[in-house]
């Protein structure tokens, strides 16, 4: 057993920074990376940030604190740790360590590598069939958080997603990098939207202050803090998190209610032109909420992000999950409030936005 330091903030990088340089896009420069770097990455996915109702509330939110991942390290080149495989544990809050599965080498490569198993019994013994979306979902939730936390630490990261096998549900492969090197460009074009406000927490402030809020002030929400939900998360070319089988499946629309300088309406993100393009006008918070099964903070929130995908596919799923963390850090790190909805009727919320894609996700977001 190898017992790591307590989880402690200390990268001074915000959500904005790393969303913007992500991991995915550094060259691989090769070399060993330490023990805390493989530590912090494996808390951002996985590690325990609180404790409540007799359980961990983890780094990456589940569906009913049901908590189906296991998070392993497959471990090849980091500095005073044998290679081998290990089991992540994070039983309180902070505090982590790593158990001793098997030694040897493992084929593959980087660094080291998270890889997140999955027990879906345990969310579809609550949510029956709709409990196996609400895990590939959870699955992209800590896939983002590694990746995002690799890139504050400068180390290049890829996402592998596996096919179902073995409870294997996808691998994020790390090792030392080069910011910037690979070519690829994360740019956010200069569109229509405000320019965001600078986060006022750093990332990883971000990653332990991160809940599931329902409950907020009724204060209107700035068009600027909009701007940065989702241009952080979604805008431009590519977005804070790589493009999963070589696309891009989700879109991503807004149902404004209280945001200032936008009339209330349906609009739709356009990642390219980062803009808003209005679909119909009006007050649709009160119908979107009822298609949520009655969930009175969808109808309260100044504004609500819906996922939704063109396609109906479990890779969709993932990517949506990697949205919502994007989503959830966006918002903490600008004293927002949001929580993940994924109850509700497909056809009722697509017919709200006025559109036929699949929903995948509600995010309400309000001041807190």
């Amino acid at each position: 057993m190898v017992e790591l330091a307590p989880f402690k903030p200390a990268l001074k990088a915000g959500f904005d920074e790393v969303a913007l340089d992500p991991a995915y896009a550094y060259a691989v420069a090769g070399g060993p990376v330490s023990l805390d770097q493989l530590a912090r990455v494996l808390f951002a996915a996985q590690g325990c940030t609180a404790r409540a109702w007799g359980r961990c509330l983890r780094a990456a939110p589940s569906a009913g604190a049901t908590y189906p991942l296991q998070a392993y390290a497959i471990v090849r080149d980091v500095e005073g740790l044998e290679p081998g495989f290990y089991r992540y544990v994070s039983p309180a809050p902070f505090s982590h360590r790593l158990e001793l599965v098997s030694t040897g080498t493992w084929e593959g490569s980087g660094a080291f590598a998270v890889v997140l198993a999955e027990v879906p019994e345990r969310t579809t013994s609550v949510y029956g069939e709709r409990g196996y979306m609400y895990v590939r979902e959870e699955v992209g939730h800590a896939s983002q958080g590694a990746l995002l936390e690799a890139g504050a630490l400068g180390l290049a990261a890829e996402v592998g997603e596996t096919p179902p096998g073995l409870g294997v549900r996808a691998e994020v492969r790390v090792e030392v990098g080069r910011r910037g090197a690979r070519g690829l460009a994360r740019e956010i074009p200069e569109g229509e939207l405000p320019r965001p406000p600078k986060p006022k927490m750093t990332l990883e402030e971000a990653i332990v202050a991160r809940r599931s809020v329902r409950d907020y002030s009724g204060e209107p929400v700035e068009l600027a803090e909009v701007a940065g939900l989702l241009a952080w998360t979604l805008g431009g070319r590519l977005r804070s998190y790589p493009p999963l089988r070589g696309s891009y499946r989700v879109s991503c629309y807004v149902v404004a209610r209280n945001v200032e300088g936008l009339k209330p309406g349906v609009y739709e993100y356009l990642p390219l032109s980062n803009s808003l393009e209005r679909i119909s006008a009006g007050d649709y918070a009160r119908r979107l909420a009822y298609a949520c099964l009655g969930q009175e903070w969808v109808a309260r929130a100044a504004l609500n992000v819906v996922l939704c995908a063109r396609e109906s596919s479990e890779i969709a799923e993932v990517e949506a999950g990697m949205v919502g963390q994007g989503l959830y850090l966006a918002a903490t790190s600008l004293g927002l409030g949001t929580v993940a909805v994924g109850a509700f009727y497909d056809d009722e919320v697509a017919s709200v936005l006025g559109v036929s894609e699949r929903p995948l996700y509600v995010f309400p977001v309000g001041k807190v």
